[in-house]
């Protein structure tokens, strides 16, 4: 069995000639019978060890290119903009308690107004967003604080940097609420 250096292409280079020495070969093995071969016709489990083990005081460097976004990717990237879970059924996977309900947009640019409206056009949140994450949640509370209440919302993103405007719908279910202190 040979492990290759170079990206796997299918065999395309072997040939009987293309083997060991000649060829950019990292890892080798063959493995032997002793005595039947019943090891290797049955299920086996193989373990690989490395020769030269990375120590921690082993240093790597690499260099990446930076990101590369225009607005022309900006506003291609407006279609995409969506919100997470939807609907939310009373709780989000990535919720730590109870107390801290949300949801999260995604896709964003960096300067976004937010404003979200219950189906009676009432304004129930409004929020800038003004950092360079794509990503943006709203606590599922009004402007005071409180949780809202389940039902459809309206949430209008404006976009002044691109000239974009983007209209999502997002249902809600609470959960029931339970009195702490009573």
């Amino acid at each position: 069995v040979f492990i290759m250096g170079s990206e796997y292409n299918e065999g395309a280079d072997y040939d009987d000639n293309n083997w060991g020495p000649a060829a950019d070969v990292l890892y080798a093995f063959w493995p032997s019978s002793r005595g039947s071969h019943t090891y290797l016709e049955g299920l086996f489990e193989l373990d690989i060890f490395a020769s030269n083990v990375n120590t921690p005081s082993d240093e790597f460097s690499f260099t990446a290119p930076g990101p590369t976004y225009s607005d022309a990717t900006a506003k291609a990237d407006v279609e995409k903009i969506n919100v997470f879970p939807n609907p939310y059924y009373a709780s989000n996977p990535l919720e730590t308690n109870r107390f801290q309900r949300f949801v999260t947009f995604n896709h964003l640019p960096k300067n976004v107004d937010i404003k979200i409206f219950n189906l009676s056009g009432v304004q129930v949140r409004s929020f800038k967003k003004t950092d360079d994450s794509q990503f943006f949640k709203w606590d599922l509370k009004n402007e005071r604080g409180l949780p809202v209440a389940s039902g459809v919302y309206i949430v209008h993103m404006d976009m002044p940097d691109l000239g974009k405007e983007k209209v999502l719908k997002v249902f809600i279910v609470q959960a029931q609420e339970y009195l702490e202190f009573y």
